[in-house]
C-alpha cells in the first residue's frame, strides 16, 4: 500500500500560490508614469498661461499709460484759449476747403542755386 499511495501522491495535483509581486510592479509603473506625464502637462500649461497672463498685464499697462496721455491732452484742449482750427491746422496738417498750402523748403531753394550754379 505504501508504494500505491507513493504513485497516488506523483499525480495528485500540486497547487502552488504566487505573490502578485509583478503585478503590482506593473500598476505602479503604469501609475508612477501617469503621474510623471500629468505633472509635466500640468505644469507646462501653468508656465504658458502664466507666459500669456504676463504678457496681457503689459499689455494694459501699456494702454493705461495711452490713456492718461489722451486725458491730458483733452484737458489741456478743453481749458486752452487757442482755437481747435489753428491746432489742427499747425499740428496736425489739417485745411479748410478754398485754402491753399504753401510749402517753404531752404533745402529745395538751396539745391536749385547749385543746379544753376554747375549749368553757367
Amino acid at each position: 500500500m505504501v508504494l500505491g499511495e507513493i504513485m497516488i501522491s506523483r499525480y495528485q495535483p500540486q497547487i502552488i500560490i504566487k505573490p502578485y509581486k509583478k503585478r503590482r510592479k506593473r500598476i505602479r509603473k503604469w501609475l508612477i508614469g501617469i503621474l510623471i506625464i500629468g505633472f509635466i502637462l500640468t505644469l507646462s500649461i501653468y508656465l504658458g498661461l502664466n507666459f500669456i497672463v504676463k504678457r496681457e498685464l503689459k499689455e494694459i499697462e501699456e494702454i493705461k499709460k495711452e490713456n492718461n496721455y489722451f486725458r491730458k491732452e483733452i484737458q489741456k484742449l478743453s481749458n486752452s484759449d487757442t482755437p481747435y482750427e489753428e491746432i489742427l491746422s499747425t499740428k496736425y496738417g489739417y485745411i479748410k476747403k478754398g485754402e491753399k498750402i504753401i510749402i517753404y523748403s531752404p533745402l529745395y531753394y538751396k539745391n536749385r542755386e547749385i543746379e544753376k550754379g554747375v549749368k553757367e
